[in-house]
């Protein structure tokens, strides 16, 4: 039984390890069912279908119910019956026949009372046969808002998750370059002691041994910078993913040398594929739409209905129904219209502008995400050449101080070449990865 408990906790112990373990892939995943951009274009998208299923109801009847019904304190029509004669003399000769009545039943009143309460009710049912072609033009105009909604859904998402992989690879680097960090200071701690050894044998001077500690005192500075980078970075990745942050992430190990890939030279490069310019185009074709409801809104119209209803007044239960027809023809809207169709006009020619100024952006955009590459990939290849000088160079010194042929200030020197080559190898290498995924998604 001890056996079964121990593996078992092994079990979720390696489980609970690998799960802490961020990939870039899973990161990416992360975004794309939580972050807040995303998840807000994908509610776009649904909002627009809606839209869509709303202007689809106007193809059917529109039926309304309606009913009414009052009661009053006193009735509505209350008429004093003598004053009904025509005559004075009537009205005296009513008044008289009215009293005796009076004697014989107390309970009867000379006032007429009518209208003490009543009920109705309605239903209506008015289907449009003809309403300037908005209908359609409406549902066609919901339709395309679908689809221009998920077009930024993609645009959304592929800028979300560019900037996951970048502040992914840039704690990756941060973390190579806090290895390095410590690699320095083990390197100045075996200095300092050779020094101190050289120091009380009297070879260097106590000017040596400062220097050394001055060092460390600059690295361990760059050391807190490095920590509060890593925290701001990790804190961004989790708000860009929705992971929750609860100290410093294990992140999947920098990826070797070998990741830099030969360039693929382009010639010309297209836009037409990307979200953006369908968007564009999806702007023009909503406008013409949109100026085509205005043109509707300026013709005549033809519906045909049916109503029916029933009434309780004078304590009379009365039904009827009619069946209806109806032309509407606008006449003084004319030349409000005629405006509104050039203001869609106006539009139209503004929105072209736009849309040929944007491409012509866009075409630079690619242009430039391709400099960047080229220059990215030189870099990396600069840089890593460098650093391999740089190591070199700082063995060189090494053996030279040990041997005593150089100094403090040029092992010193050579050493902080090194970490600067370094340093520089590995952002070169992650502004390249930036430069890769950026040129990949614009010219997919």
């Amino acid at each position: 039984m001890k056996r079964i408990i121990l593996s078992l906790i092994v079990i979720f112990t390696v489980f609970a390890v690998e799960a802490e373990t961020l990939t870039l892939d899973s990161c990416l995943n992360a975004a794309r069912q939580r972050n807040c951009t995303i998840q807000s274009a994908l509610l776009d998208v649904q909002i627009a279908r809606q839209v869509k299923k709303q202007v689809f109801t106007k193809f059917f009847p529109q039926v309304n119910l309606s009913a009414f019904g009052f009661y009053g304190i006193d009735p509505i029509v209350k008429i004093y019956m003598p004053d009904l004669a025509q005559t004075e003399d009537g009205r005296m000769v009513l008044e008289e026949l009215l009293d005796g009545i009076k004697k014989e039943n107390p309970s009867f009143s000379k006032d007429l009372e009518m209208l003490q309460w009543g009920v109705s009710a309605n239903v209506s049912a008015v289907q449009p046969i003809f309403a300037g072609g908005r209908i359609v033009t409406g549902n066609k105009l919901a339709k395309l808002g679908i689809t221009a909604a998920e077009k930024k859904v993609e645009v959304s998402e592929r800028d979300v998750l560019q900037e996951v992989e970048d502040t992914y690879w840039l704690i990756a680097g941060l973390y190579e370059k806090r290895a390095t960090v410590k690699q320095v200071n083990d390197l100045l701690d075996t200095i300092q002691v050779v020094a101190q050894v050289a120091f009380n044998n009297g070879l260097v001077t106590k000017n040596d041994l400062i220097k050394v500690t001055l060092k460390q005192n600059e690295i361990n500075t760059k050391s807190v910078q490095l920590e509060d980078g890593i925290v701001l970075a990790s804190k961004l990745l989790c708000q860009l993913t929705g992971i929750d942050y609860t100290g410093e992430l294990e992140l999947e190990p920098f990826p070797e040398n070998n990741e830099v890939e030969a360039l693929v030279l382009v010639d010309s490069f297209s836009v037409s594929g990307r979200p953006e310019a369908e968007l564009l185009q999806l702007n023009i074709r909503a406008e013409q739409l949109r100026k085509k409801l205005t043109v509707g809104e300026a013709l005549p119209q033809i519906g045909v209905g049916v109503q029916g209803g029933y009434s309780n007044f004078f304590n009379r239960h009365r039904w009827n129904g009619v069946a209806f027809a109806f032309v509407r023809i606008p006449i003084t809207q004319w030349w409000e219209t005629g405006h509104k169709i050039k203001e869609h006009n106006l539009r139209i020619e503004k929105a072209k502008m736009m849309q040929e100024d944007l491409m012509g952006k866009m075409s630079l955009q690619n242009e430039q995400a391709y400099s960047k590459l080229n220059e990215a990939l030189r870099l990396v290849m600069e840089h890593e050449s460098a650093m391999e000088m740089a190591q070199e160079n700082y063995n060189i010194s090494l053996m030279n101080y040990q041997a005593g042929i150089a100094t403090m200030s040029e092992l010193l020197e050579s050493h902080a070449l090194l970490l600067q080559a370094q340093n520089a190898y590995t952002d070169a290498r992650i502004s390249y990865r930036a430069s890769q995924r950026k040129f990949n998604d614009l010219n997919k």
